[in-house]
């Protein structure tokens, strides 16, 4: 019995061990597989790159399907693959390579394999027919905007907006409410994938989802509306949202008004500014950058109060929106300084620096107006006292103006103090 179990164990611990080796074997032939396998890629993909770059600067490309044609999956397919992709970001060689892509197989190739059970195989298609910017593939791309998978939606809104066509921008439009709602990660890329469209897929946005009561869709256009110059239709579209219920439309719409150089209405301010007191600090941040569009004194002492607003993004986009203003932020950030306590000052004080306003009231030392020079110097004499000296010092030692220097050196006699 002793021996049959000395047997036993002498049997499984010579099959383990041939099993530890064959797998160790196999390990091995597959790395010298593999190194070898991508040595010759490396060979081939320098070969084509040269090749094919120097027939396309000859305007030999015509002959390059035949002459480059290979079967799909081979090393010598993926190398011509891996060398055009590049060169469609080169603007000399896009509109060929294009061609290529097509006439070589690739999208023929990708278009099939969008129907692969395996899901890896199937995003690798979307994304590589997208690379391709073929547009004649857009229609087989439509049904995966119903799939429940937010990787195959992420990557079909990806590839159809690389794509650019009409008919892409309508289907992900038509699908944008469903779209929105499967995963965070797919709708920020529908946001970007809005964005690649261009300005073309702003009026077919407006159309059809302009009125939308679901706040992620209202949302998703206002940001989009955000990013190109507003139209009149716009602007009143962002007016409208001002009095949303939901913050993020309520912000978004901000963004446009923001953008808004013309066909803004007389009473806009009195939409804006109440704004500024928004119980939610990102509606107050975007009313911010709004209200600094407005030419209104009645925005920059509003914005004032939020020199001190709880959060610090807040503060930070008050200070740079009111030193956008120039001299008609003078008056507001003196007051700042003169009626709150010490450490509020400093905040200002900081504030001041990191915009470049100091720079400002440093040339208002010399300038004509006596009112805009006294408040000027009030504030930079609030600054020295503060410790915030740096900076003046910095404008003694490079101001080239001998009335300028003269101001700095008597308003930096006394030295800092606290």
């Amino acid at each position: 019995m002793r021996e049959q179990k000395v047997i036993i164990i002498v049997v499984v611990s010579s099959i383990l061990l041939i099993l530890i080796l064959g797998l160790f074997l196999a390990s091995v032939i597959r790395r010298v597989h593999h190194r070898v396998r991508y040595r010759r890629l490396d060979r081939l993909r320098d070969f084509y790159a040269g090749k094919i770059i120097a027939d396309l600067d000859a305007g030999g490309g015509a002959a390059l399907p035949d002459d480059y044609r290979a079967t799909p999956g081979s090393l010598e397919w993926q190398a011509v693959e891996d060398v055009l992709f590049p060169l469609m970001d080169d603007e000399r060689y896009k509109g060929e390579v294009r061609r290529l892509f097509s006439g070589l197989g690739y999208v023929s190739y990708y278009e099939d394999r969008l129907s692969s059970m395996n899901n890896v195989a199937k995003e690798s298609a979307i994304d590589k027919l997208g690379r391709m910017e073929s547009e004649a593939s857009a229609a087989k791309l439509f049904p995966l905007l119903d799939d429940t998978d937010p990787a195959i939606l992420s990557n079909a809104v990806r590839a159809l907006s690389k794509m650019g066509s009409k008919e892409g921008l309508r289907a992900v439009v038509d699908k944008l409410p469903f779209l929105l709602r499967q995963s965070l990660v797919a709708r920020k890329t529908i946001e970007t994938a809005l964005l690649n469209f261009g300005p073309a897929a702003v009026p077919v946005l407006i159309d059809e989802h302009g009125e939308s009561a679901d706040p992620l869709v209202a949302s998703c256009v206002l940001n989009t509306l955000s990013h190109f110059s507003p139209d009149t239709r716009a602007v009143f579209l962002a007016i409208e949202r001002l009095s949303d219920a939901d913050p993020e439309v309520r912000s978004r719409a901000l963004r446009v008004l923001a953008r808004a150089e013309k066909n803004l209405p007389a009473h806009l301010p009195t939409l804006v500014l109440p704004l500024l007191s928004d119980p939610v600090w990102f509606v107050r941040l975007q009313a911010v950058k709004a209200a600094g569009a407005l030419p209104s004194e009645q925005a920059a002492t509003a914005m004032g109060k939020l020199l001190f607003d709880p959060n610090w993004q807040v503060r930070s986009g008050a200070a740079l929106a009111l030193a956008e203003l120039g001299d008609s932020a003078v008056d507001v950030f003196l007051d700042a300084l003169t009626h709150y306590d010490a450490h509020a000052r400093e905040s200002v004080c900081e504030e001041l620096d990191r915009t470049g306003f100091t720079g400002r009231l440093i040339a208002n030392l010399t300038s004509p107006e006596a009112a805009v020079r006294e408040k000027s110097r009030q504030i930079l004499t609030i600054m020295r006292t503060a410790g915030f000296t740096a900076r003046i010092a910095e404008y003694l030692r490079t101001a080239a103006d001998d009335r300028t220097r003269s101001a700095l050196r008597e308003l930096l006699a006394e030295g800092p103090r606290r």
